[in-house]
């Protein structure tokens, strides 16, 4: 008798019986793998996510995004979102149009 790699269903060779209990068996384990990944808890090891089930993935990503999303549209807002260092002062500095034209500006701030 062979087993499929990953969920170990028995796979009777040709020359083999096959057995009643064996494909309820195999049954049992396809409808609890089912039933997980319907529920979204089917654990996946491989996820770059901190929660490994399909539905806690999801939902980690969705909120990555909506993050990233405050933060750019955060960052387009304020004319100056950057800063540097220079001397021991900070700067901070971003860029505006003025008559069309693109301009640097900056400005020292206290931190």
């Amino acid at each position: 008798m062979k087993y499929t790699p990953n969920l170990n269903l028995k796979q009777p060779e040709l020359t083999e019986s096959v057995l009643i209990t064996d494909i309820n068996e195999n049954m049992e384990v396809l409808d609890a793998a089912v039933s997980e990944l319907q529920k979204g808890t089917a654990s996946i090891p491989d996820l770059e996510t901190e929660d490994k089930t399909i539905g806690g993935a999801i939902n980690e990503v969705k909120n990555e995004v909506i993050n990233v999303k405050q933060e750019i549209e955060s960052h387009v807002i304020n004319p100056m979102p950057h800063r540097f260092v220079d001397n021991g002062k900070t700067y901070r500095w971003g860029f505006r149009t003025l008559d069309g034209k693109p301009q640097f500006i900056y400005e020292e701030v206290t931190v």
